[in-house]
């Protein structure tokens, strides 16, 4: 894991410290721009909704979702990526495709865009930006969808790809997502775009505060074992990206995510045998307050350590995510740190190119 020093003498450790700490002011700045409030919904409502993404996409794909389903009456659905490359009946359903930097693997979804109703898609690219930096096909591909007058819904930042671990895209896109169902879902998902951003911010910060008081007590050996996360069930579905901080940011295990109450149903005999941590992401107050009491009983009959912050999570239900992202903020940083993990010169380094430039069937 030998750094670089001509490129980055601290491993990106800095960088990555500035970019989380950048992410409550570029909450509220990008939810107050011209931006954000083109992000409601163009064109005819959809009536049913096919959303995709991978890696960090996947979670904003999983939380529109889950907001869809919450709080309107608009069927939605996730769909791995590759599965869209099979027969499907979609011609009802709108097409809805996440990627920050419009990947090989996001362009695969998009060009089974023609059997939908509509396509919307979620992106940091731009045009001029791809051009620039000399992804002449993604910019064809961006440039098509524009003239197609397919939806486009773009948020910060175009280029992070500096380290491994993206940070900011991955806060901005679940920003995204939120006021693009917020546009249809009426007074069930109040608020205009810049309060939204101003609420999410607080969440995040609120995250950062209980993550910093709460996980000092946690053992560091706990985070490189690998844990399980049990989450309320408004968490457990998107929670892709908050596992993805450990296998990129600090290579460990993803945790286990599971929702409090399927911990019952085969994790807690698992970990009986195999002791792990236990991390707990509950809503504060009741039920999930009691849910709490009973998750500590279990774990203690059986020796297992049990952690979760002091007063549980306190934001709106629409935005716990942004708290929860804010939760590991602070310990993710000083692993890292104490163990001097490259996040510029990364192991694997360009290893991937055979599967993540692969496009797809060619014949």
């Amino acid at each position: 894991m030998a750094s670089s020093p001509d490129r980055c003498p601290d491993r990106g450790h800095a960088l990555l410290s500035e970019r989380l700490r950048s992410i409550p002011g570029l909450l509220e700045r990008w939810a107050a721009s011209a931006p954000a409030a083109q992000t409601r919904m163009l064109g005819d409502r959809p009536r049913r909704v096919v959303a995709t993404g991978l890696g960090s996409s996947e979670a904003h794909a999983r939380y529109l979702v889950w907001l869809l389903n919450r709080f309107t009456d608009i069927p939605a659905e996730f769909v791995p990526t590759g599965a869209l490359m099979g027969p499907m009946r979609r011609e009802d359903r709108t097409l809805v495709v996440f990627s920050q930097g419009l990947s090989t693997h996001g362009r695969i979804a998009l060009a089974h865009r023609g059997g939908f109703a509509g396509t919307v898609l979620f992106t940091s690219a731009t045009v001029e930006g791809l051009r620039q930096a000399g992804r002449t096909d993604r910019a064809e591909c961006l440039e098509s969808l524009q003239i197609e007058g397919a939806q486009v819904v773009g948020f910060p930042i175009e280029d992070e790809y500096t380290l491994l671990i993206r940070v900011v895209g991955p806060a901005l896109g679940f920003l995204a997502a939120r006021l693009w169902v917020g546009s249809l879902a009426g007074g069930s998902l109040p608020g205009d775009p810049a309060t939204v951003g101003i609420a999410a911010a607080e969440a995040f910060r609120a995250g950062v505060e209980a993550g910093r008081a709460a996980w000092p007590r946690m053992e560091a050996e706990a985070w490189r074992r690998g844990f399980v996360l049990l989450a309320s069930p408004d968490l457990s579905e998107h929670l892709q990206n908050l596992a993805y901080k450990f296998v990129e940011g600090i290579f460990r295990p993803a945790p286990t995510v599971h929702e409090l109450l399927q911990f019952a149903h085969g994790p807690f005999q698992q970990l009986a045998a195999s002791p792990r941590p236990v991390v707990v992401l509950h809503r504060a107050g009741s039920p999930e307050s009691e849910q709490l009491r009973r998750i500590r009983e279990l774990c203690r009959s059986a020796s297992i350590p049990c952690r979760a912050t002091a007063t549980g999570l306190v934001s709106p239900t629409d935005l716990l995510v942004f708290e929860a992202e804010g939760l590991f903020v602070e310990p993710i940083l000083q692993e890292l740190r104490q163990e001097g993990i490259d996040q510029v010169d990364w192991p694997g380094r360009g290893l991937d190119g055979p599967l993540y430039d692969y496009g797809g069937p060619t014949g």
